[in-house]
């Protein structure tokens, strides 16, 4: 049920909402700044009920902000004159910033639950998730800085790039980190875990399928090109 929800108000982010995203992003931010801390709110008082156990998972198991940093990803393997990637690719930088600001409910859940274990971390799965999630956490926090504009704006064009280009072993490490949380009650059968962790699997291997497909694309039409630029050089 949380991917319906989280499907839902991704749905009404990139579409319904994307003149107003782009031109005013900061009340976006803001709200979702609120649902964070309304988040954390309920946590510490330990609240229950029918709607808080649809709200919770969504910023507690990352499900909105991974669905958030999947279309970030995707828009990327559309092709130029794909009318979709036309609509989102002006908002792919807010949509990434949001995505992070709900990845760090997820954070700062699981971080509280491993910390009080640190003396125990260096050995086993345990020490191979904490790395791996710290890589993550390290990756996202330098992909959200450069999404600001005035960060990216005091950053050579070349470098802020180079910078990006961490979003694709961001995006891979995320999926793995979310797989082998889930994989332990998948195993026993929980229903939920598998539903997920096919979902997340359907969804990574759609977009592994799609970007070796731009990639072979781009470097058959660099290849074709390169004959017309010598040409062009030699008559020059």
């Amino acid at each position: 049920m949380r991917f319906v929800i989280a499907l839902i108000l991704s749905f009404a982010l990139v579409w319904v909402c994307a003149k107003p995203l782009k031109k005013y992003p900061v009340p976006f931010y803001l709200g979702a700044v609120a649902l964070l801390a309304l988040y954390f709110w309920g946590t510490a008082v330990n609240i229950r009920g029918e709607a808080w156990s649809y709200f919770q998972p969504l910023m507690q198991r990352c499900a909105l902000a991974f669905l958030l940093f999947s279309i970030v990803m995707f828009v990327g393997v559309l092709g130029e004159k794909s009318p979709l990637r036309t609509h989102l690719m002006p908002i792919r930088r807010q949509l990434s910033i949001l995505a992070c600001i709900f990845a760090v409910g997820h954070i700062v859940f699981y971080g509280a639950s491993y910390i009080p274990r640190i003396t125990s971390a260096f050995s086993g799965n345990l020490a191979f998730s904490l790395g791996l999630a710290a890589l993550i956490t390290a990756l996202m926090a330098v992909l959200w800085v450069t999404s600001f504009q005035v960060v990216k704006h005091a950053m050579k064009a070349v470098t802020w790039k180079r910078v990006q280009r961490l979003a694709y072993p961001f995006y891979l490490l995320t999926y793995v980190h979310l797989a082998l949380l889930l994989m332990p009650s998948a195993l026993v059968g929980n229903t939920v875990a598998v539903v997920s962790i096919a979902v997340y699997s359907v969804i990574m291997g759609a977009y592994v399928v799609l970007r070796t497909a731009k990639a072979l694309r781009d470097r058959a039409a660099a290849s074709a090109s390169a004959p017309e630029l010598e040409l062009e050089a030699a008559a020059a």
